[in-house]
């Protein structure tokens, strides 16, 4: 009798567990207390490629459609992602608040800086669809990149118009020059200029390493490429003149600010020149990343920002710290 009552036992209590886990998903309610996560701005897996400032506004663009935002002066930042995520290549503001960010696959955005973004798709190649650069230039947002990729759009981003045809040549970085002249770095050693509003371009061949960016401060000039090539003008870029090798990493940024002069590459490559054309030497700032820097602005202060695998803000004294320092909100 005692044996049969336990093996009736042993039947029943799987099926008793199973009804007491129901009644208690069915009826017991457990209380939990739910936290917001909060998401760094920042995160050691971000990869950025470039950036902007406008008065004390500054964005920074990166890989996955990520836009930092933030207002240098007040200590605010915002993290997005923009939608579809590609990867941002660069920004650029107009005098008005209008912003246009661009990116693979032809992709480009443009905002108002209220964290708004209205994506548009331009008319690239097939075969190399990545857009590298955009600025604002003559009351004009001007993009480029991969298969001579040279758009000129309207004040608000919004009409765009391709300025020369489809080539084989990555166009890497557009920029202002003397008299609100547009100039291209390209592949190939080749620096075009145009001084009519992108009718008509001019080419000049500067060997066959790429040029990866220039910048000028009023006729003198510097352009950078790959492994350390460095190219200087006094001219308003008439004639160039090839620089004595200072590094031989690939440099794919230079700016100038008050007649200094500082260059950017691979794995943490910096350097500073007081002319341009000579005495370049390695920037000497405790924190760099060792790790590329790809791109630099300026902030309304006087900071350089140097935008890459990090993100670091460099005073006029030469101090360097990494930026910014908020969360995301």
């Amino acid at each position: 009798m005692i044996e049969r009552a336990a093996g009736w036992l042993a039947r029943i209590a799987p099926w008793s567990i199973i009804g007491g886990l129901a009644y208690a998903a069915a009826f017991v309610q457990v209380q939990t207390e739910s936290k917001p996560m909060a998401q760094p701005l920042v995160e050691s897996r971000d990869l950025f490629f470039g950036g902007t400032a406008l008065g004390e506004r500054a964005w920074i663009v990166g890989q996955h459609g990520a836009v930092l935002s933030g207002d240098r002066a007040a200590g605010t930042w915002q993290r997005r992602q923009l939608e579809p995520a590609v990867n941002l290549q660069a920004i650029a503001a107009a005098p008005g608040g209008r912003v246009v960010a661009v990116g693979n696959g032809g992709r480009l955005w443009t905002g108002d800086g209220d964290g708004t973004w209205s994506p548009q798709t331009l008319p690239v190649s097939a075969v190399g669809g990545k857009l590298l650069d955009a600025a604002f230039v003559g009351g004009h947002f001007w993009v480029v990149g991969e298969m001579g990729a040279l758009f000129r759009g309207d004040a608000d981003g919004a009409q765009w118009t391709r300025m020369r045809e489809e080539d084989d040549v990555a166009f890497n970085a557009v920029r202002e020059g003397p008299g609100a002249s547009i100039w291209v770095a390209a592949e190939f050693g080749r620096l075009l200029s145009s001084h009519d509003g992108g009718e008509t371009w001019q080419v000049a061949e500067l060997g066959e390493e790429s040029l990866r960016a220039l910048a000028f401060h009023g006729q003198d000039g510097v352009a950078v490429g790959n492994r350390g090539l460095a190219f200087a003008t006094t001219d308003g870029g008439l004639h160039w003149q090839r620089l004595a090798a200072f590094t031989t990493e690939h440099l794919y940024d230079v700016a100038v600010r008050e007649r200094r002069w500082l260059a950017i590459g691979d794995r943490g490559a910096a350097f500073t020149s007081s002319s341009g054309l000579r005495d370049w030497q390695p920037l000497a700032a405790a924190g760099l990343g060792r790790s590329y820097y790809s791109h630099l602005f300026e902030l309304a202060n006087g900071d350089t920002v140097l935008v890459g695998r990090s993100i670091g803000l460099l005073t006029p004294d030469g101090r360097y710290r990494p930026w910014p320092e908020e969360s995301a909100r």
